[in-house]
């Protein structure tokens, strides 16, 4: 083989979120009813607050978000939620208010072949680890990637909100080759964004592959570019 070990980004390389014909709740559906999911969980707790101010709280703090640190999470989000609406912040309650208000992501997202491409990969042995920029939890991001059976693949996950670092930034993509015991190994990344995955990586000393998912080419920077998950075996076992 080529390489020693591949890591992934996960929205829009591995999850698609355009929807389909399967019923699931699109990725613009679940975001949209953020402060619905949230209301109800508050109201289960017994604190009381209407919807209409839970989600102008919501929206303030997402406004907010973008100027936050880079470890900055939902988690965060929903601490300072319950700070706003005159609440205690009990770890527990929090805990359980995230989980709910981040929401979950369906098989129906994934691109097609995911599964089956990861599991030849793992097979072959390949090392198969996630470098994410999120501001999902870690736990959560774990949450969903079991719900939608892909967990066990990934031996090593590397989360943004989780560290206080994202790509393109090369720390991140070091923490992904200390934990995983890989630095000095033959890696590659793949991601859908030439900014922040195909830079990040050429910064690590990483070859890199472009999921053309939303970009059609990285003008020559990334050291390959695909279309479809099926290419990945033939890529990176040949």
């Amino acid at each position: 083989m080529a390489y020693d070990g591949i890591f992934f980004d996960s929205g829009g390389t591995i999850y698609g979120f355009a929807g389909d014909s399967s019923g699931d709740p699109s990725h613009a559906d679940v975001w949209a009813n953020m402060a619905t999911r949230a209301h109800a969980t508050l109201g289960w707790l017994g604190i009381s607050a209407t919807l209409e101010e839970i989600s102008a709280h919501i929206q303030q703090l997402h406004a907010e978000s973008r100027t936050a640190p880079t470890g900055y999470t939902e988690e965060t989000l929903v601490h300072s939620l319950f700070e706003r609406l005159g609440a205690p912040p009990r770890r527990d309650h929090v805990v359980y208010v995230t989980g709910v208000l981040s929401g979950p992501r369906f098989h129906s997202w994934l691109f097609p072949g995911v599964a089956e491409t990861l599991q030849c990969l793992t097979d072959a042995g390949l090392y198969v680890g996630i470098i994410a920029n999120t501001h999902v939890p870690g736990w959560v991001m774990d949450r969903n990637f079991r719900g939608v059976e892909l967990l066990q693949y990934f031996a090593h996950r590397v989360y943004s909100g989780d560290e206080g670092v994202e790509k393109p930034d090369p720390q991140i993509f070091r923490i992904a080759e200390e934990r995983s015991q890989m630095g000095g190994r033959r890696l590659i990344y793949m991601g859908d964004r030439v900014d922040k995955d195909i830079a990040g990586a050429q910064g690590a000393g990483w070859d890199s592959i472009l999921f053309r998912s939303v970009l059609s080419t990285s003008d020559g920077q990334a050291t390959f570019e695909i279309d479809h998950w099926s290419e990945l075996t033939d890529l990176l076992l040949s």
